[in-house]
């Protein structure tokens, strides 16, 4: 029952389901990839609502497919900070070196007598399962909160071997090809030749694009656009010269960018655009792929064999090579137990499987049709595997915090430090940090960490370790000061976790002057100032009440916060009411009301 939809229409069904699987995603807990598989398959094999590589053709679908995978890998590779290889760089070496010839051998062996694919495509998958990439690396981490060794190994390793692994590919598939055609040593020139036309493209875009830039010739209001176009272009021309060599000039494209733009502020809006867009693209791509299988080809592929393939991909391929690789390097034992239970593999080696199953299928290859759906299995399952068990499997190895979520608290005074206190007592992990004068002292003294450094430089929060915290309250009496943190903080905490204190001013003009998102993230009570907040403290004390008790706070009494049983802290907005809760406990300031 495939539904005929125009082809403007279906894009955008596929978009809208793209981000409804995020959504989706975000509101249970589950790896995103994962909900966007299912999607996938319920829209095309199992349901048969569409099949957009059918509809679109292929003259269309690829080219999509593959601009947007573009765009994907730009932005992962160029988010890259190299300051982070700092105490880890011979690990990262070897794994995309050593761990990566023995993880080609090994899954070359395993295809080859488990799946019975023939040698050739045997080496040509296996290059691509090499590939585990950002897209599904980073959100793993992100929710696992693993320490800064493992999480900078794993992003590294995916984005580099994001256009290596289909570089191995096409050479293991040119190699088969000179074999089977009779070796000419003229063909094999002119592969190195263009391997090296399309390396020098890259550098060459990026050291263009950088001249434009420091020569003032790419106006603020249009680097966005060009950098798009750079990154289109850039590709569409490498994969003319030669197939599929478009990832590899757009990962250097991308490396080049991250080691010159160092954060500077004129680079952030054309972040935030690639950023956006890629997430975007990310989740559409894998829904158009998953439901262009076909119900035939997919029931003909799930058997034991990929099961018995999977696991062994799983549990001894990487591992492997990861324990080999990573031997005598700076990264501790737990640290490379870790990194071997991780490798998820997503979007890009499923988009370029497609090619060269079309390839292979072209020559008459035994099993050509079956690469596909093959590397989908071995993609939902790994996904699947990973998603669910990283997370526990790094807590277990002490790589990742059993801590609740802590919170920074940016302004030292008399009521932060009371707040402090008690978040402490609860166990909840409390950093503190003041710009303007040198108080740490006494937050030392308190036995809180304090950040060292300055919290609103990227430079400084790069070389700190902030996975234990979620949360940023900014607590200095200076409006200007809180809102500039605020827009800086924002990106790096999310939008829900950064609150401040009442706004100090006097008149009520300047009061309504005060706009937009930042009025919502107002504490307590935004008629109270933080020098009032301050004198009430010498005197009082924040008292708490089980929630069992909720119905003795009074209208006198302001709430602070709430902390659940799982030791996770809402702070009270002056704009929305704390709701009634089973257990946990509330902190209030008693009596500040008066009739």
């Amino acid at each position: 029952m495939i539904f005929d939809l125009p082809l403007m229409l279906m894009i955008v069904v596929f978009l809208a389901l793209g981000i409804f699987s995020q959504w989706l995603a975000n509101k249970i807990k589950w790896p995103s990839i994962v909900v966007m598989a299912i999607v996938g398959l319920l829209v095309g094999p199992v349901l048969g609502f569409a099949n957009p590589k059918e509809a679109m053709g292929a003259d269309v679908f690829s080219p999509i497919v593959s601009l947007a995978v573009a765009i994907i890998l730009f932005e992962g590779s160029s988010n890259l900070d190299f300051r982070e290889l700092r105490g880890i760089s011979k690990a990262v070496i070897r794994m995309i070196t050593v761990g990566a010839a023995i993880a080609w051998i090994l899954g070359a062996v395993a295809l080859h007598y488990i799946l019975d694919f023939p040698l050739s495509v045997s080496l040509v998958m296996s290059g691509l399962f090499l590939i585990t990439g950002p897209t599904v690396i980073q959100p793993l981490l992100k929710q696992a909160k693993v320490k800064k060794n493992v999480d900078s190994i794993l992003r590294w390793e995916s984005i580099i071997l994001d256009p290596i692994g289909p570089m191995l590919a096409l050479t293991a598939f040119y190699v088969f090809q000179i074999i089977d055609d009779g070796i000419s040593f003229l063909v094999i020139v002119q592969f190195f030749l263009k391997i090296v036309c399309v390396i020098i493209i890259g550098f060459g875009a990026s050291f263009l694009f950088n001249w434009l830039i420091k020569h003032d010739l790419i106006p603020q209001s249009l680097m966005s656009p060009i950098q798009l176009v750079f990154i289109l272009l850039i590709f569409s021309i490498c994969d003319e010269i030669l197939t599929e060599s478009g990832l590899l000039s757009v990962t250097i494209f991308g490396l080049m960018m991250a080691r010159n733009k160092r954060h500077d502020l004129m680079f952030k809006e054309s972040d935030h655009f690639i950023e956006n867009a890629s997430s975007i693209l990310v989740s559409t791509v894998f829904i158009l792929i998953a439901s262009s299988l076909t119900k035939d080809v997919l029931l003909n592929v799930l058997s034991w064999q990929l099961v018995v393939f999977s696991i062994v991909m799983i549990l001894l391929v990487r591992p492997i090579s990861v324990i080999v690789s990573t031997f005598r390097t700076e990264i501790s034992k737990r640290e490379r137990a870790s990194v071997a239970l991780m490798a998820p593999r997503g979007i890009v080696v499923l988009t370029v499987a497609q090619f060269f199953s079309s390839l292979f299928m072209d020559d008459g290859v035994k099993m050509a049709q079956y690469i596909t759906p093959v590397t989908f299995g071995l993609v939902f399952i790994t996904v699947v595997i990973y998603g669910f068990s990283f997370t526990p499997l790094s807590k277990l190895l002490g790589v990742a915090s059993n801590e609740p979520p802590g919170v920074i608290i940016v302004g030292e005074s008399e009521f932060s430090f009371h707040i402090c206190s008690m978040l402490k007592e609860h166990g909840i992990p409390v950093m503190m940090f003041n710009l303007f004068e040198n108080t740490s002292e006494k937050a030392h003294q308190e036995g809180f960490e304090v950040f060292k450094g300055n919290l609103l430089s990227s430079n400084d929060r790069i070389y700190s370790d902030l996975l234990r915290y979620n949360k940023c309250i900014l607590m200095t009496k200076s409006f200007i000061f809180n809102s500039l943190a605020f827009n800086e903080l924002v990106p790096e905490f999310g939008l829900n976790n950064v609150d401040m204190m009442p706004v100090s001013f006097n008149d009520e003009q300047a009061r309504n002057n005060m706009n937009g998102p930042i009025r919502n993230h107002i504490l307590f009570d935004e008629n109270h100032t933080p020098r009032w907040f301050d004198q009430y403290i010498t005197q009082h004390n924040i008292i708490e009440v089980p929630a069992e008790r909720y119905d003795d706070i009074t209208h006198k009494d302001m709430l602070i916060y709430y902390i659940s049983e799982s030791k996770k802290v809402t702070f009270k907005r002056s704009q929305r009411t704390l709701p009634k809760e089973d257990h946990g406990v509330y902190g209030i300031l008693k009596n500040v009301y008066n009739d």
